[in-house]
């Protein structure tokens, strides 16, 4: 079966090490995904949330597992998805850029074989948009706590 492969890119308001933080703090991805809830059904090194951790996504009776691959902090971590429902070989790789002023870049690439035959447009398109929630999410995350810091800063520093 071919391969097909998306990537995204996400601007983030927030230095590497704060997107890091919320990135890979794999429970946290609740808040702004369609799970319910998420669990870590083995813990990784470092734990709870590294290499080799499983993460389960709990939604509407359904679980998804992703199995860290690589880590490699603060700037890349890699999963498969050890669920098998539309996919074989899903593979993606999370590197974070860091950009001037303090920004980051989320730059998601995935790469999966469809189970069916000449189902890849389909899949492609209900992956793509689940990565995009994520990284939306990972944004606003990380955004907000690093509105936070300066804010703490700020406060320290005045007084």
């Amino acid at each position: 079966m071919v391969s097909t492969t998306f990537a995204s890119s996400t601007p983030i308001d927030a230095p590497v090490e704060v997107v890091w933080s919320v990135m890979t703090d794999h429970v946290r991805w609740a808040r702004w995904g369609t799970a319910r809830r998420v669990t870590i059904e083995r813990p990784g090194v470092p734990a709870p949330n590294g290499l080799g951790a499983i993460r389960c996504f709990h939604a509407a009776g359904a679980g998804v597992r992703e199995e860290v691959t690589e880590w490699d902090p603060p700037t890349h971590m890699a999963y498969r998805l050890n669920t098998r429902t539309l996919t074989s070989r899903y593979r993606s790789d999370m590197t974070l850029v860091a950009r001037p002023e303090g920004r980051t870049s989320l730059e998601w690439s995935s790469t999966f074989e469809p189970r069916v035959p000449g189902t890849a447009w389909l899949v492609r398109r209900i992956f793509a948009r689940a990565v995009r929630g994520f990284a939306a999410g990972i944004a606003r995350e990380s955004a907000a706590a690093a509105a936070a810091v300066r804010s703490q800063e700020r406060i320290e520093g005045s007084g």
